[in-house]
């Protein structure tokens, strides 16, 4: 150790920039993962947002009166042997007997950086079940949307299909 105090002081004054210099450099590295993220993704998955918020009591009255209409719906997926499968919807009404849509509108949609969105086509079989063939461009998570319309009155269903690769 060296006697002189002054020069004691001057050994250890590069611990305090290196903690200044981490800190800094580790801000520039956040700042530039935030600039990466936005530029490359926006996290928007839908365009009017603004708008469903607004109506956001619209949408609330919709899904009580759809309660109250009593009907039911589910959706079974069996996957084939690739990426496709047979859908099967049962509608019931509030009585728990197969309900006859006038109508029904699907779609499978997988959300991601670019979202994809496939019609289905369901046909009506003599038990009162409805019937579809998906097939699907990749595997994942499925989200199978459909409105059911009978005597000008609809339901909206939304069901998680799984597709394995």
């Amino acid at each position: 150790m060296s006697d002189n105090p002054a020069l004691a002081g001057r050994k250890d004054r590069w611990i305090p920039a290196c903690f200044i210099l981490f800190f800094v450099c580790l801000a520039g590295l956040e700042v530039w993962f935030v600039t990466l993220a936005n530029k490359s993704f926006t996290g928007m998955v839908t365009d009017d947002a603004y708008a469903i918020g607004l109506n956001y009591n619209d949408v609330m009255a919709r899904r009580e009166a759809e309660r109250q209409l009593g009907w039911t719906a589910s959706l079974a997926f069996a996957q084939g042997d690739g990426l496709d499968g047979a859908l099967t919807l049962r509608i019931r009404d509030r009585d728990g007997q197969p309900l006859v849509a006038d109508h029904v509108r699907a779609t499978a949609e997988r959300m991601s950086r670019s979202p994809q969105i496939q019609a289905v086509d369901f046909k009506r079989q003599s038990d009162g079940e409805y019937q579809a063939h998906l097939v699907v461009p990749l595997a994942g998570r499925w989200f199978v949307r459909a409105r059911i319309e009978s005597n000008r009155q609809a339901i909206h269903v939304i069901e998680e299909v799984d597709v394995r690769p």
